[in-house]
């Protein structure tokens, strides 16, 4: 039934048991084509769950608007979203925290994906912050507040606040894949996660 169907936007290649996976360029035969910011060829209230992870921050604030306004349409009554993307309060922070784990963040970004020279500079977190803000084809970054309104905007009721890995829907837990490519602390760090009632 409609009900347990899932949809993950956004899957680049990697793919979930028992989810409809889309993208717009998909890179491998089992994700489907699909424009997000588009309307989706896809019925009203056909799915129970969707999945957005780390590419919400990919689109402008007018194009997220419309992503989030096709994902309450097709998603059944009492249905879910779950939202996860950077989070804007943990980067507009990264040159004054001291939280050891935002500065191993730094370190590791810059170590990872910095430069010649931001690499010489690892615990520059002014690297890294300009890195999230400008690299991985990233949009516009979402605070927590923002991000609600623009779910609230879009007809979603209860909004919670979750932690990668964390879930009270069973069939949401283990859609977190962005820590296979970054790393748990990382992920932890970086990853704003709500989940939306529908």
């Amino acid at each position: 039934p409609s009900v347990k169907r899932k949809l993950a936007l956004g899957a680049g290649a990697m793919t979930l048991d028992g989810w409809l996976c889309t993208d717009l360029v998909p890179v491998t035969p089992s994700v489907v084509d699909l424009d997000a910011v588009r309307r989706w060829p896809v019925p009203a209230a056909s799915f129970r769950y969707v999945l957005c992870e780390h590419m919400f921050e990919q689109v402008p604030y007018d194009a997220g608007l419309r992503l989030l306004a096709e994902a309450r349409r097709v998603l059944h009554p009492t249905g879910v979203l779950r939202i996860s993307t950077p989070d804007l309060d943990v980067v507009r922070l990264l040159p004054d925290s001291q939280d050891p784990d935002v500065q191993e963040y730094v370190r590791w970004s810059n170590r990872t994906f910095g430069s010649p020279a931001e690499r010489k500079e690892a615990d520059s977190a002014v690297h890294a912050l300009n890195r999230v803000m400008r690299s991985w084809g990233h949009s516009y970054l979402y605070d927590e507040t923002t991000l609600r309104h623009a779910l609230q905007l879009s007809g979603f009721g209860q909004i919670r606040r979750c932690l990668p890995g964390e879930s009270e829907h069973p069939e949401l837990l283990g859609g977190d894949r962005h820590a296979a490519l970054i790393g748990e602390l990382p992920n932890r760090v970086e990853s704003l996660i709500l989940e939306a009632t529908a």
